[in-house]
């Protein structure tokens, strides 16, 4: 007996794990579509081309090899000679540049910037996957919620419209009612039809984000009730939401592109060493030769390049404030958004439904008894429908809100990939 459930163990294991795998949660839809989406792995290389520029951002040019013949006759009797002539020379040497060192150091710190860069829009386009990734989710998990509603009433359609046709052939209705009763059955299964029309479409969104796993049927629709911060909080932290850290580093690269402009304005030097070799009667020289740039025209050249430059700082910092102010207004209207769907559901789960659904029962029964039209029936059957249909709409509109609300922050990715970089 205990090998048997030692055995029933090990088989009960791989099975539970297969059936956790065969559904799809919002936080597994999240996870795949940050491991396997192209946008992210386009954001990727730009890190990681960013990175790798910015170790050779700053450094000193290479030096240049000089090979070459000073001083050789071209005309009378020694001409084209390179030994009868004491001042012909083969001659060989290196040259080194050394830019300004502000320069130097203003390329470095841009090109850390720049790489700084790509890693805030690599953050802010996961948070942007996410966000799609789980609005699409909502959108088919509501969707799906509704026809699962929609379903339990598609038999009170059909008892509806057969109760009227049972009717008029006792002559207690008239073919009016029974066309209505199949009028409303038949709407009600396009509305239905189309509640499926928009889950498949959902879906297709989604398999744009984790490709086949998409197919996957859902998991539990999570509570919406629950945010990363409280509201409070959230309301001043427009100025923490992830896409505005780019604007951030763009500033950053245009100050130092200002700093390199004005660097402009401090001469750059170089040094060359040579050695000269002679015919073989006159001795081998050597020499020493520095060169130093001089920026005496910056009025016409390297002022206008530090004004071009500012003005580029000025714009970045003008688009910088132009994101935040959308971002309060943005932040402000999707906090309403989800306030007054959260409020307006909890009234749809406690009032109007309920309401709803004891008024069809109750005009059903009263026309089967004889009491009261098919007409009253037919409208509490599709207020309650349109009720179940908007429901849905409600959730999806409060799913989008929370889940915009949830991914704003770099903080609020997933371990794994927060960590990633």
């Amino acid at each position: 007996m205990k090998r048997l459930a030692s055995l029933l163990i090990m088989l009960a294991g791989p099975l539970s794990g297969h059936a956790a795998a065969d559904s799809l949660s919002l936080d597994d839809a999240v996870a795949r579509a940050l491991a396997a989406t192209p946008q992210l792995a386009a954001r990727s290389a730009q890190l990681d081309a960013a990175q790798a520029l910015a170790q050779s951002a700053g450094r000193l040019p290479d030096p240049s090899a000089l090979v070459g013949i000073d001083n050789l006759p071209v005309t009378g009797p020694d001409a084209w000679s390179t030994t009868r002539d004491f001042m012909t020379m083969g001659r060989i040497g290196l040259m080194q540049e050394f830019p300004a060192g502000s320069k130097r150091r203003a390329e470095r710190e841009r090109a850390g910037a720049v790489a700084q860069l790509a890693q805030a829009e690599l953050v802010a386009t996961q948070l942007d996957v996410a966000r799609a990734t789980a609005s699409a989710w909502i959108r088919r998990a509501a969707a799906r919620d509704a026809l699962e509603a929609l379903g339990t009433l598609e038999g009170d359609y059909e008892l509806g419209a057969s109760a009227a046709r049972g009717a008029l052939r006792a002559g207690k209705a008239s073919t009016v009612d029974a066309l209505e009763g199949e009028a409303a059955l038949a709407k009600f299964r396009s509305r239905s039809l189309q509640l499926e029309a928009e889950s498949r479409q959902a879906e297709i969104e989604l398999e744009r984000w984790i490709g086949a796993d998409a197919h996957l049927p859902g998991g539990a629709t999570p509570s919406f009730d629950e945010l990363p911060l409280p509201v409070g909080e959230l309301r001043q932290s427009a100025h923490l939401h992830a896409s505005l850290a780019p604007f951030d580093m763009r500033i950053e690269a245009a100050r130092d592109d200002v700093e390199i402009a004005r660097a402009g304005r401090r001469p750059d030097w170089s040094v060359e060493l040579s050695y000269a070799k002679r015919g073989p009667d006159y001795s081998d020289i050597t020499s020493l030769e520095f060169r130093v740039g001089l920026p005496l025209f910056a009025r016409n050249r390297q002022n206008p390049q530090i004004a071009a430059r500012s003005a580029e700082l000025r714009r970045a910092q003008a688009e910088r404030d132009d994101e935040l102010r959308m971002h309060e207004a943005e932040l402000r209207q999707v906090l309403v958004t989800w306030e007054q769907a959260g409020a307006r559901l909890a009234q749809y789960e406690h009032e109007l439904l309920p309401l709803a659904r004891e008024w069809s029962r109750a005009a059903l029964a009263a026309f089967r008894t004889g009491s009261s039209p098919l007409t009253a029936a037919l409208a509490a059957f599709a207020d309650e429908s349109e009720l179940l249909i908007e429901r849905a709409a409600l959730t999806q509109e409060r799913g989008s809100a929370w889940a915009y609300l949830r991914y704003t922050q770099a903080g609020q990715l997933p371990s794994t990939q927060e960590g990633a970089r």
